[in-house]
């Protein structure tokens, strides 16, 4: 039938596609490391040889962390890529597909309503392990391999594109990109961008987004946002309320007058 999901011994194919996967990558970076090369292959966008500037030591070309296929930490390559190229998420394929650009290192390459970020932070969410394993189902279908993980990002704007909004260039801003972010430059569309607060440092802000938005669309399953509640009983309960969303959806939820909030832990150690 149309759609049906057929099962091999009872697991999804995907999954079981995945773990033979890791199992192959973990082999080889352990009994041979030396062939691990043959699983990363170098992708176009990245620079051979790194020329390190000598004023600073440090290079000026996007870095970024690159998977090349599913796998535990070995996967992870730190990637520096060519003149002009960042990463990029998927829901900008009208002008390149994810995970890199071509060159947007000047205004007029950049297309309408983006920003080019110097990004300084990013946070690191369970599903980027998800990711890195083969899990991921958006980031199988939208992307593929290789992928640069991460959604959260906060930096300053280095590049504004025309119809850009209020924003520009030296703009410290935090937001989130779809995959990405594990990335020191990011083309990101600035309607998925807000100023950071004075009170808040650049990392404060990295570790906004992803748990935030997650925690107002359980909310809004819920029937509690937008808008008022559409319960007369405003309870709530929270499990995992000591984790990154668990947490958000106490303080949203006190924020929204729901009462009692009830939060759930793993561990007597996560209570305070």
């Amino acid at each position: 039938e149309d759609g049906k999901k057929y099962l091999i011994f009872g697991q999804d194919p995907d999954v079981l596609k995945a773990l033979c996967a890791n199992v192959l990558s973990w082999i080889l970076s352990t009994f041979a490391p030396s062939l691990m090369s043959h699983l990363l292959p170098p992708c176009a966008e990245e620079e051979a040889t790194i020329c390190v500037s000598s004023s600073s030591g440090r290079s000026n070309k996007t870095r970024c962390i690159s998977i090349g296929r599913p796998g535990g930490l070995e996967q992870l390559r730190l990637v520096y890529l060519k003149d002009g190229i960042v990463t990029v998420g998927y829901n900008l394929t009208d002008f390149c597909p994810p995970p890199f650009t071509p060159r947007v290192d000047k205004s007029n390459l950049i297309p309408p309503g983006c920003v080019v970020l110097n990004n300084e932070a990013f946070s690191v969410n369970y599903a980027d392990c998800c990711i890195r394993w083969g899990l991921y189902e958006s980031a199988k279908r939208f992307v593929g391999w290789p992928i640069v993980p991460g959604f959260d990002i906060a930096g300053t704007i280095d590049l504004v594109g025309g119809n850009s909004g209020d924003f520009k260039s030296g703009d410290r801003v935090f937001g989130i990109t779809l995959f990405g972010a594990y990335s020191s430059r990011v083309l990101v569309p600035v309607e998925q961008l807000r100023k950071v607060p004075e009170h808040l440092t650049t990392a404060e802000a990295a570790a906004i987004p992803a748990v935030a938005f997650t925690a107002l669309h359980a909310l809004s399953l819920a029937g509690h946002f937008p808008g008022k509640s559409k319960f007369q009983n405003k309870a709530i309960l929270i499990h995992s309320a000591a984790g990154g969303v668990g947490s958000m959806l106490v303080q949203m939820s006190k924020i929204l007058g729901l009462s009692p909030v009830v939060g759930v832990v793993g561990s007597s150690s996560k209570v305070n």
